[in-house]
């Protein structure tokens, strides 16, 4: 039985980050690690209900991004990219000496994860997105400015908290979330720094990865609520066709975070969909 719950060193940031693993010490076979990747302006709270569901059967590692929760904050200013988020991930698994891992990503996270599946193909086992787009909707733009110039000065007006409480409903399914998790998850994202949640904002409303779908090879889980407003059915359905071996599972009745709404639900999905490949394999 082992938790660690520490910092590491990883160019030029402290990354916080917690290492679970409660496998069986007897087993025959090495247990498989799982990376867990917050979604935009979160941290690893978000993945807290998963842990315990997780840690018997993997070694669990959730990590607070570049910026978030406790891990080190940029100054103003500095470059921020996908390529860099990935760098900072893999930099914390060798130092924690994981070659390969199942990248589990939410919302943003799992677009990190399309990057690094892109780049380091031979660092994961799989890859599962959890409420992920492979764009953002063109229309959430508009919606997220809450009546400003864009999100930045949205920001300035009502800070990042109030913001949050204002577009809450198309991050999370609130008429499934009771009340304290909604106030929670505001109080949470209200953590993150206006200037960390601008450079997030810029270089997720910049991305595309529509034409680069057919190059992940990675074995893929689409995993989401069907009536999310963020990763709409259409566009996961085009996700699957184009992927080359990617399969989806659609939570009926749920909207957009499913993560927190359903955790049960997403990692019996997840064990079925790696229990699927180890099969193949």
């Amino acid at each position: 039985m082992r938790q660690i719950h520490r910092k590491a060193r990883v160019g030029d940031i402290d990354i916080h980050y917690e290492l679970a693993d409660y496998t069986a010490p007897w087993r025959s076979t090495p247990a498989e690690a799982v990376l867990l990747y917050h979604g935009y302006s979160r941290n690893m709270e978000f993945w807290r209900q998963w842990m315990p569901l997780l840690a018997g059967d993997y070694r669990v590692v959730r990590l607070d991004a570049r910026g978030c929760g406790e891990t080190s904050v940029p100054p103003p200013g500095s470059a921020w990219s996908f390529d860099q988020l990935v760098a900072d991930a893999l930099g914390l698994m060798d130092h924690l000496g994981i070659e390969r891992f199942h990248w589990v990503g939410e919302s943003s996270g799992g677009i990190v994860g399309m990057n690094a599946a892109l780049v380091h193909p031979q660092r994961l086992l799989s890859l599962t997105l959890c409420d992920t787009p492979f764009k953002r909707p063109s229309d959430i733009a508009a919606t997220y400015s809450l009546g400003q110039t864009g999100r930045a000065e949205a920001f300035a007006k009502f800070g990042v908290g109030g913001w949050c409480r204002q577009t809450l409903s198309h991050r999370l399914d609130t008429t499934r979330a009771s009340p304290e998790l909604c106030e929670w998850y505001i109080a949470e994202m209200d953590r993150t720094p206006v200037h960390v949640a601008v450079a997030m904002e810029r270089i997720i409303g910049e991305g595309d990865l529509l034409p680069h779908l057919s190059k992940i090879a990675t074995p893929t889980l689409i995993l989401g609520g069907a009536n999310s407003t963020i990763s709409r059915p259409q566009m996961m359905r085009e996700m699957q066709s184009r992927m080359p071996a990617a399969q989806r599972v659609a939570l009926e009745g749920h909207g957009h975070g499913v993560n927190l709404l359903a955790p049960q639900r997403c990692v019996e999905a997840f064990d079925t969909f790696v229990r699927g490949l180890r099969t193949q394999r």
